[in-house]
């Protein structure tokens, strides 16, 4: 008997619905992964402008800071000025408001993504010595083995004679020649010309033989730069001075005798022999000369504390055997002993001068014999016989007690739309 073969029916319904499943699940599949996607393609994309913008406002701060360091340490800059990042540039504005404010803007750009900082700038109650010795055009000669412990700025040329020596870093906008520059590595020379020297750091120069190694050509030549004390200031001081009394007639002192003064101008000169000591309790105008010997002495009075105090004299000063200035006792107490005396013996000193900023913006300064001192800003600068010039660093910034003021100080820092 025949067996009848069996046969089997595919239900094409069946398969349609499979597929329709499975592309509905594909659909629901794609759904939830660009749920998940989108959240992730958008945060980094908001971290990368995120990123783009903070970069951009550190540039601007870079910027910003940038010109402040250059205006507190009275070196050139224009009135814009342009710092390259990482390929990315901040540009600064340098506003003058008035005489007694600045304003800097720095604005940062990374990617088109821009922020932008403003600092606002205004004088104060100090003045920023920041080279251990300031010449002007007369320049600085250095002969038998004088020392200058820090740095030297000078408008014209430095020239040693015999076995100078700048611990620092030396620049001359004019030329530099026979000069010990630097120790340890560290000190650098900076002028269009620079002969016969030895250089422990870099040499900036565009021409020079004789010295220890070649000129590195890639900086620009060095400009004139202002003293840090200005004619307004001066004027202020003898103001100071004038609002206090005035007294005819010369001050001699000697011996045990002593005497405290100030403010007061002092229509005459000073004299000072044999352990005599004067003390200053507020700013003097002398308008004769100022000369102290034989372990003579003027000081600050006590009641300055921190504070520096200041004399300024139309004639010269000349110091003698042992003779020398202090500040009050208190550290970062400084005297300054200033001379409007345009004489190549402005300032003549003949020993250890103590304590003193010396500054003859007009004249030459004289250092003989071991003399020495803290500071010194003058037209031009000889130093003889072993002399010392050795820098403190609290001389960055001196607070006087009165007078106008020479330095910036922040009065903002902010950012701007």
């Amino acid at each position: 008997m025949r067996k009848l073969q069996k046969t089997t029916k595919i239900n094409a319904q069946s398969g349609a619905a499979m597929l329709i499943s499975v592309v509905f699940f594909l659909f629901i599949t794609l759904a939830i992964i660009s749920g998940l996607v989108s959240p992730t393609v958008r945060e980094l994309k908001n971290a990368g402008v995120n990123l783009g913008s903070k970069k951009s406002y550190f540039l601007a701060e870079s910027g910003g800071e940038d010109a402040l360091y250059r205006i507190l340490n009275n070196l050139p800059i224009e009135e814009n000025e342009t710092l390259v990042l990482d390929s990315n540039e901040a540009t600064t504005a340098i506003t003058d408001i008035d005489s007694h404010t600045k304003q800097i803007i720095s604005l940062g750009d990374v990617s088109n993504y821009q922020r932008k900082t403003v600092l606002s700038l205004s004088t104060d109650e100090g003045i920023s010595f920041n080279y251990g010795m300031q010449v002007g055009t007369g320049g600085l000669t250095m002969n038998n083995n004088a020392t200058i412990n820090g740095n030297v700025y000078v408008n014209g040329n430095i020239t040693d004679n015999n076995s100078g020596k700048v611990t620092g870093t030396a620049i001359a906008v004019s030329t530099i020649g026979g000069l010990t520059v630097g120790q340890l590595g560290v000190g650098d020379a900076k002028a269009p010309t620079v002969n016969n020297s030895v250089i422990a750091g870099n040499l900036y120069c565009q021409q020079g033989s004789g010295n220890n190694k070649n000129c590195n050509t890639s900086q620009a030549d060095p400009v004139p730069l202002d003293f840090p004390i200005s004619d307004e200031q001066i004027q202020g001081w003898k103001d100071e001075a004038l609002a206090g009394e005035t007294q005819t007639g010369n001050i001699n002192l000697s011996g045990s005798q002593t005497l405290t003064i100030g403010p007061k101008k002092i229509v005459g000169s000073i004299t000072l022999s044999n352990d005599a000591i004067l003390t200053v309790s507020g700013t003097l105008w002398v308008t004769g000369n100022i000369t102290i010997s034989n372990q003579s002495r003027i000081r600050l009075s006590g009641a300055y504390g921190a504070g520096s105090g200041v004399i300024v004299a139309d004639g010269t000063i000349t110091t003698n055997n042992s003779a020398s200035f202090s500040g009050s006792g208190t550290s970062g107490s400084y005297i300054m002993m200033l001379t409007t005396s345009t004489s190549s013996s402005a300032v003549t000193v003949n020993n250890s001068a103590g304590t003193v900023i010396l500054a003859a913006p007009y004249g030459n300064i004289t250092f003989n014999n071991t003399a020495s001192a803290k500071e010194a800003i003058a037209k031009g600068i000889t130093m003889n016989n072993n002399s010392i010039l050795s820098y403190e660093t609290g001389l960055i910034n001196v607070n006087f007690v009165s007078g106008p003021s020479g330095t910036w100080t922040v009065d903002s820092w902010k950012e701007a739309e």
